[in-house]
């Protein structure tokens, strides 16, 4: 009898020790889920935080800049013939702090065509519509150069300064895609806004850069952000007070001033053949 009460006692003793080791492992899985509860919520915040400091830093436009576009060192972007393709000439960007560096004007016979333009300049959607392709067949001829200056003379007759914004467009491509200047100028011109409205909102110039088939991530983010505002600011400033390089033409009075070697054209804007003839005349001497 004494043994059967001992293995009695015995069964009662680990009965107990187990419903205790028992009652222990479940008050350590309920401290244990107590504390990865608001521990996965933190990654979870964590996470989310993560990813919308990733959207916002990718989708932010960059600062604006008080120096020029790259590929513009002369206040304007210059292409020339090569391989039978209007190629742009890379440069570096002018300073702040620094001048623009004229392009030379060789005696090579040779029309070297500079304009400058306002991309909301109504008189200068009418001289590229009508010129802007016999232009680009010279210059991918080897008979011509051609030197574009964007500068925005016509914010007063917008309400949100879109002549300045659209010349932003141009310093925009000539800095992060060079080659596709041309290209969306002509497309500025063809979707350009009417005057005495709000002209085209940013994300308008950016879907007209869009159909001119350039899609570049930089150059959305510059349009946006008004990159290189101060830039066209002071070229316009520089051109409209002059002097102006290579030329007797003092200064910029209006858009578009064409020069072809130095002087100035002044006939019709809608008549191309004026244009060539003039260009013919220049290079006859």
């Amino acid at each position: 009898m004494p043994d059967e009460r001992q293995t009695k006692n015995d069964k009662r003793e680990a009965a107990r020790e187990q419903a205790r080791l028992t009652r222990e492992k479940q008050k350590r899985q309920e401290r244990l889920r107590r504390w990865l509860i608001p521990t996965g919520v933190t990654v979870v915040v964590l996470a989310i935080v993560a990813i919308v400091v990733l959207v916002v830093t990718t989708s932010a436009p960059p600062p604006q800049s008080a120096d020029g576009p790259k590929n513009m060192v002369s206040d304007g972007i210059l292409f020339t013939g090569s391989g039978g393709k209007m190629v742009p000439t890379k440069t570096g960007a002018v300073q702040a702090s620094s001048s623009p560096t004229p392009n030379d004007l060789p005696n090579d016979g040779v029309a070297h065509i500079v304009t400058y333009v306002d991309f909301s300049c109504p008189a200068c959607q009418a001289f590229e519509a009508t010129n802007a392709d016999t232009i680009q067949q010279l210059v991918e001829q080897g008979t011509a150069t051609l030197e574009v200056h964007p500068i925005a003379i016509l914010d007063s007759h917008f309400t949100t300064n879109y002549s300045t914004r659209a010349n932003n467009v141009g310093a925009c491509v000539a800095n992060f895609a060079p080659e596709s200047f041309y290209a969306v100028m002509k497309a500025m011109y063809v979707g350009q806004g009417q005057e005495q409205t709000a002209g085209l909102s940013n994300s308008q110039m950016v879907s007209l850069v869009h159909s001119a088939g350039l899609r570049n991530g930089d150059v959305d983010k510059c349009i946006n952000g008004l990159t290189f505002k101060s830039w066209v600011t002071s070229a316009t400033t520089r051109a409209t007070t002059g002097p102006l390089p290579n030329t007797s033409t003092a200064n910029v009075t209006g858009t578009p001033t064409v020069l072809v070697n130095g002087q100035q054209y002044g006939g019709s804007l809608t008549d191309g053949s004026a244009f060539t003839d003039f260009v013919q005349q220049v290079l006859a001497g």
